[in-house]
């Protein structure tokens, strides 16, 4: 079977699975009882409840949530400047893998000069931040390079005025692409959300004058999509690349919770895997790896980090039914950061089941905390791992417990591995956009749609 093949296989299984829960009947009426409020909510211009799209905070709502930013910072330019849409993130202070990037490369720009975080609220520009240094409202100019930063597919409506003003006031526009695993894997992502993303690709990316991915891997999954699919390559559109970073800040104070430092007292070695619980991730293969190993006697823990999520509830209840649920197997479905970096630096190894991935941020941080880590072979984790990480054939359950057996026998001694930074990666990414250093120019890009995408230059 192609990895392909294997993972629409995996998907029906746990779909299957999912869907055994309710009866035919019950499914049956829900359906329609969707349909009637989706088209009654429509008739009333009330379809954003539904079709993916977030609630607009009022203007005194709005300019409240900027953060104050304490210290010095270097006064923005006047012209030709970096500015990063960070709407999302400063409206609802979500903690997802994409918020927990944009905070991050936000405040290093800030701090650095090298770009000012804004966000949208009414069509027009603010600063995120609070400082004597910063203005309050931005007006875009000739020169300056919007990047669209953050997850705008929950209200994709503001983004074509936006970009259109941009380019009046002579800016380009520069996309951001974390990965397009809802258009690969339609039956991996939440409905809502994967429709949102669908027409945010259309309607935004599609449009932007160049796109920055957060791995090479992206990039070719991107240009693989749109050869498979009949598409033209936007005119004169680059592409490039960046590597995130792993030294994620936790607040100062901030402490393991009781669950976690008593996970790391018990001399029992734990591996754990780090992530929402959702299809790509792929949890089941990992259960029914440490399910082998428990019946072959290995006494050894499985710890999961990660918020319920969508089409998992058979995984749910497998875990929490389960004869090892909160001794061997131990779940926690509301972990802070303190909890997160605790465990990796205690953990035999991180274990990366995923099938499809936009970076893998799991492994990095695991690398930076000194865990070692055991990873699907996916084209992502090879360039982002290299020779740092063992590898497992895609989904193979046995394959894995071979691999976690192994390095259950290897000495506990790994040191932390250097990862770039946070603020080496925005750096990165800032000297790409604001220079246009991108790695695809729009001849390079054609050239490429008619190229296997692992010939991806």
């Amino acid at each position: 079977m192609t990895p392909k093949e294997k993972i629409d296989a995996f998907l029906r299984a746990e779909l299957d699975k999912e869907q055994a829960l309710t009866d035919l009947r019950v499914r049956f009426l829900a359906g329609k009882a969707r349909e009637l409020y989706w088209t009654l909510s429509r008739l009333v211009g009330l379809s954003r409840l539904h079709d993916g799209r977030w609630r607009r905070p009022g203007h005194a709502e709005a300019a409240s949530l900027r953060p104050v930013l304490d210290g010095d910072i270097p006064t923005p330019p006047e012209q030709g400047r970096l500015l990063i849409d960070v709407t999302a993130t400063h409206r609802y202070r979500k903690h997802t893998g994409v918020q927990r990037v944009v905070r991050e490369i936000a405040r290093a720009c800030v701090e650095s000069g090298s770009g000012l975080p804004v966000f949208i609220e009414d069509g027009r520009l603010y600063s995120h931040f609070r400082h004597q240094r910063l203005p309050d409202e931005v007006m875009m100019g000739a020169g300056d390079k919007l990047l669209l930063l953050d997850s705008g597919w929950g209200f994709f409506d503001e983004y074509p005025p936006l970009m259109d003003s941009a380019r009046l006031a002579g800016a380009r526009v520069v996309g951001c692409l974390y990965d397009i695993i809802p258009l690969l894997y339609p039956d991996a992502a939440e409905s809502a959300n994967g429709r949102s993303f669908a027409v945010w690709f259309e309607t935004v990316l599609m449009k932007c004058d160049a796109l920055m991915c957060i791995s090479k891997s992206v990039a070719g999954d991107l240009v693989g999509h749109l050869r498979d699919t009949g598409r033209e390559a936007p005119a004169n559109m680059q592409i490039g690349w960046w590597p995130l970073g792993a030294d994620f800040r936790a607040p100062p104070d901030a402490t393991p919770s009781a669950r976690a430092l008593e996970i790391t007292a018990s001399p029992t070695p734990y591996f754990m895997s780090v992530g929402t619980l959702e299809p790509r991730k792929a949890y089941p293969v990992a259960l029914a790896a440490f399910e082998k190993l428990w019946a072959d006697g290995r006494d050894l823990r499985y710890v999961v980090v990660g918020r319920p999520g969508w089409n998992t509830r058979a995984l749910q209840r497998r875990i929490r039914r389960h004869a090892e649920y909160g001794r061997r197997l131990i779940w926690l479905d509301n972990a802070s950061d303190a909890d997160l970096f605790h465990l990796y630096r205690h953990a035999r190894a991180l274990v990366f089941p995923s099938f499809a991935e936009g970076f893998g941020m799991p492994l990095v941080e695991a690398a930076h905390h000194g865990a070692r880590v055991i990873a699907s072979d996916i084209p992502v984790f090879r360039e982002i791992g290299g020779d740092h990480v063992t590898y497992f054939p895609l989904l193979d359950a046995a394959a894995l417990a071979e691999r976690i057996g192994e390095e259950q026998a290897v000495a506990n001694a790994v040191q932390p591995t250097k990862v770039v930074n946070w603020r080496e990666s925005a750096a990165i990414l800032a000297d790409i956009v604001r220079n246009e250093k991108y790695q695809i120019d729009a001849a390079t890009l054609q050239n490429a749609m008619r190229a296997p995408a692992s010939e991806l230059n």
